[in-house]
């Protein structure tokens, strides 16, 4: 239980036992504490920054890129600050006042961006774009400071901090106190911890700005309290930052790989059985003309089991030999790039039973992720029979056509005789109904005798036969 609770909450203790011990310097020497206490607080701002750059084209948020890009400006003044405090000696020709002024221009700074970070929670911009507007006040305070040195004074040695630096941080409190509001209201826009992290990080920043205003003396207490909730403040931001920045958009990222993941084995599980239940030959094909795949209801259309075919060269062995060669360069040419693949074409394949059926294939290639080819994979129905019945049916079509194109045909209005039933020719004369339909058509005639004329001659033979008796 321990250990589970060590590793939930070990950046939290890792980050509370380092500052014990730097504030434990204090009682050596508060120029050490102090540069300590920064380096810190710079190191957990750099980390901020470094974090926001390297998934700048993951970050959507604007108040994440608008956070992640501030701390680097502000680490970058607070560095400066830090090597400037009294006692280092570094920049000579300056005394207390310079690093108070750096001070309170970074927590301009550090509090105008909390309040624009949650203005523009949603909004998208492009990360190099703040980096500039960061970049050009950066250098504008800079030159303020020492080069103008029109910045207005913030401590003055004998009275202590000036009317401008109080007045300031009350101000920076104000925009802090604005900028905490507005993250209440917009609540709903943050997940739940990022949420409680930004709050966290407000409110020890107010509190530190609200210890400055205090001390009367750069290695006073209250100093020492203000630095220690400045680095507290950082710890927050970074919390807040990582679990936004990092930590969600990963656990999502792994949540939706994992949903893709069972998405694709779900898809292949019903591509087996759709391969199983359609007559379709389904087979891949490796570079050096071998079947690494094939399922087994086209292993069975083939007279095979799978495990016949799997390892065996495709052409040799399915290939009739008189076509062979032909196919196997078509394959290579495609394997080498030479040609594209031909999506759809029809060869003949031979059985285990030494038996030739035509096939119908659709093809297509797999690649790496250098687009080198790896194998063809083709989909091929039997269309043998298919074929035959086609080819029949056109021949039936065609002959067909032909004896209709024989066939001489009667049209319009023809003279009849409706006593002898002779037909006028468009010449005039008379013809039989027999000869007429024997010249103009492919009909011949055999004679017969209807019921109805037999009865007629029958009675019309009787009647003559009676009156010779008499």
């Amino acid at each position: 239980m321990i250990i589970n609770f060590l590793r939930k909450y070990e950046d939290f203790i890792f980050f509370f036992l380092a500052l014990v011990i730097i504030s434990l310097t204090v009682t050596y020497s508060y120029l050490l504490f102090h540069t300590l206490v920064e380096l810190y607080s710079i190191i957990i701002g750099g980390t901020i920054f470094i974090i926001a750059f390297a998934l700048r084209d993951k970050i959507e948020l604007g108040y994440v890129r608008i956070l992640g890009v501030a701390y680097l400006f502000l680490i970058i003044i607070d560095l400066v600050h830090t090597l400037s405090y009294k006692g280092m000696n570094i920049f000579v020709g300056f005394d207390a006042n310079l690093p108070t002024q750096l001070w309170i221009a970074a927590r301009y700074l550090e509090s105008l961006s909390f309040l624009f970070a949650v203005l523009f929670i949603k909004r998208q911009f492009s990360f190099y774009l703040v980096m500039l507007i960061y970049s050009v006040i950066t250098v504008i305070v800079f030159i303020s400071v020492f080069l103008l040195k029109n910045f207005p004074d913030c401590y003055i040695e004998g009275h202590g901090l000036t009317s401008f630096k109080i007045y300031s941080e009350y101000l920076i409190c104000l925009i802090l106190a604005v900028a905490l509001i507005l993250l209440r209201k917009n609540k709903n826009f943050f997940p739940s911890a990022t949420f409680q992290y930004l709050q966290l990080a407000i409110i020890t920043t107010i509190l530190a700005e609200l210890s400055f205003t205090q001390y009367v003396s750069v290695y006073g207490s209250f100093n020492f309290i203000g630095h220690i909730l400045k680095a507290i403040s950082y710890f927050f931001i970074y919390k807040a930052l990582i679990k936004t920045a990092l930590t969600d958009p990963f656990n999502l990222l792994w949540r939706k790989l994992k949903e893709s993941e069972e998405q694709l084995r779900d898809a292949y599980i019903k591509l087996n059985t759709y391969l199983e239940v359609f007559n379709l030959v389904f087979v891949v094909i490796d570079i050096n003309q071998r079947i690494k795949r094939i399922n087994q209801k086209g292993a069975e259309m083939l007279g095979y089991s799978k495990d016949e075919l799997i390892g065996k060269n495709w052409f040799d062995l399915m290939i009739p030999e008189k076509e062979r060669q032909k196919v196997k360069i078509v394959f290579e040419s495609v394997i080498s790039g030479e040609r594209e693949v031909v999506e759809y074409f029809e060869n003949k394949i031979l059985t285990k039973d030494g038996r030739e059926r035509l096939f119908a294939w659709h093809n297509t290639v797999l690649r790496d992720i250098d687009g080198k080819i790896l194998a063809t994979v083709s989909a091929g129905e039997d269309i043998t029979d298919k074929k035959v019945y086609d080819e029949n049916r056109e021949k039936l079509i065609k002959e067909l056509q032909k004896a209709l194109e024989n066939i001489k045909t009667l049209k319009g209005l023809i003279p009849i005789c409706a006593w002898c039933k002779k037909i006028r020719t468009d010449e005039g004369y008379w013809m039989k109904l027999e000869t007429y339909l024997k010249e103009h058509t492919e009909a011949d005639f055999t004679h017969g005798m209807c019921p109805e004329c037999y009865e007629k001659m029958k009675n019309s033979i009787e009647k003559e036969h009676k009156e010779q008796e008499i």
